[in-house]
C-alpha cells in the first residue's frame, strides 16, 4: 500500500518495498503512456521532530511508449534515486489572495501531506512523468514511417523516391542559398 499513515512512522524509520500498480500510481487509463508490470519502489521513510517526513529510495519501473517515429510501442526503462521531504500542509496557512506568488527555495525542493496521510503513488505519478523523454523514440537508428507510403521502414525497406520540395519554398531555397556563401550579397 503507497498511501502511508504518518502517525504510524517509528522512530527508526520505515522501510517500504511495493510492487507498483497503476492505480496505486494514479496512472490507470493515462493516454501518454502505461505502467508495464515489474515496476518497484524500495524506499525509507523517516519522520522528523517538526513533523517532516524524509523520503530516500529507488523507484524502478518501465513505461509503455509509443515511439514518435514509426509509431510502434516500445519500452522504456526508469530508475530513480528519491531523495524528497514532506511538511503537513496546513489548511489557510499561506493562502494569499494575489494571482502571481513567488515560490522560495523550500516551495521547490517541499512537498506536502495532509489529513496524516502521506500519498506515494501521487510522487511516484509525478516522478513518472517527468522521466519520459520529450523525444519518445525506441532508438536513435530508428527509420520512422515512410512520408509516401507510410511503411515502417525498420520493417520493410520501400523504394519510393524522395518527394520534390514544395515549390513555394524555391525562393526561400534561393535566398538561403545565396546568404549562406561567404563574401556574396
Amino acid at each position: 500500500m503507497l498511501t502511508i499513515d504518518v502517525n504510524k512512522i517509528p522512530e527508526e524509520g520505515m522501510t517500504v518495498k511495493e510492487s507498483l500498480l497503476p492505480a496505486e500510481l494514479h496512472v490507470a487509463g493515462e493516454e501518454g503512456f502505461s505502467l508495464l508490470p515489474g515496476g518497484c519502489l524500495e524506499a525509507l521513510i523517516e519522520r522528523g521532530e517538526d513533523e517532516t517526513v524524509h523520503v530516500r529510495g529507488q523507484l524502478a519501473a518501465a513505461l509503455g511508449l509509443e515511439c514518435g517515429r514509426c509509431l510502434e510501442p516500445f519500452s522504456f526503462p526508469v530508475k530513480q534515486d528519491l531523495d524528497l521531504f514532506y511538511l503537513p500542509h496546513l489548511a489557510g496557512a499561506g493562502v494569499e489572495e494575489e494571482d502571481e506568488v513567488e515560490l522560495s527555495d523550500r516551495d521547490m525542493v517541499v512537498a506536502y501531506y495532509s489529513a496524516d496521510r502521506l500519498d506515494l503513488g501521487e510522487m511516484l505519478r509525478e516522478q513518472l512523468f517527468l522521466a519520459i523523454p520529450m523525444k519518445r523514440v525506441c532508438g536513435e537508428a530508428c527509420l520512422g514511417l515512410c512520408p509516401c507510403c507510410g511503411r515502417n521502414r525498420n520493417i520493410t525497406p520501400c523504394s519510393c523516391t524522395p518527394e520534390e520540395s514544395d515549390p513555394r519554398l524555391l525562393p526561400l531555397k534561393d535566398l538561403l542559398g545565396k546568404g549562406s556563401k561567404p563574401g556574396t550579397d
